[in-house]
């Protein structure tokens, strides 16, 4: 299985900017980050379903699409109101954050999930190479990098909007340009 990821700037200095070559393992937590309930198809989104499959395919360089129960919730109230984050089995673990924008001050599990429901949906996904405070859950798979790009957003540059093809990540930042990291699992 294979699966693509942006990495941030941030994630990278958390890794202490090192590991990142094609053909190295690499231990990562794949994010969907918030997701929105119902298709839209401008955002990432999920739907409850009655039953499925465990299913994970990309869609692009890195939107994906995935089917899975979930295995986990987790529920904290921290600095900005509650926080709820969901690990979904669609064939390796995709972490969820649970926010209903319509009511972020309600108690409990939004949307009423709950472990062992399913969902189906679309995500573009983060990779998270270390823990952060705000983080409840955390199951990264292990892999081996098979493909690193990066997209050119420095506007003086010349390759500006180019997406370049990397043996690996220089331990120097990369701001402002976005990394796509594909992993093979």
């Amino acid at each position: 299985m294979r699966a693509t990821f942006t990495l941030s700037d941030d994630q990278f200095a958390a890794n202490d900017r090192a590991g990142l070559m094609v053909g190295l393992p690499l231990a990562v937590q794949l994010d969907a980050g918030p997701l929105l309930p119902g298709r839209d198809e401008t955002a990432g989104w999920f739907e409850s379903i009655n039953y499925g499959r465990a299913a994970f395919k990309p869609l692009s360089l890195e939107r994906s699409v995935f089917c899975g129960r979930v295995s986990q919730i987790e529920q904290s109230r921290g600095h900005d109101g509650p926080l709820c984050q969901a690990l979904l089995d669609c064939g390796l673990p995709l972490r969820l954050d649970l926010i209903d924008p319509d009511q972020p001050d309600r108690p409990g599990v939004p949307f009423g999930l709950a472990v062992g429901d399913w969902l189906m949906g679309v995500a573009s996904l983060r990779g998270l190479l270390a823990l952060d405070v705000g983080d409840l859950l955390w199951q990264p798979v292990q892999g081996s990098i098979v493909d690193i790009q990066r997209l050119v957003l420095d506007p003086l540059h010349p390759s500006f909007g180019a997406l370049r093809w990397l043996h690996g990540l220089p331990k120097q930042s990369f701001a402002p340009d976005q990394v796509f990291v594909t992993v093979d699992w």
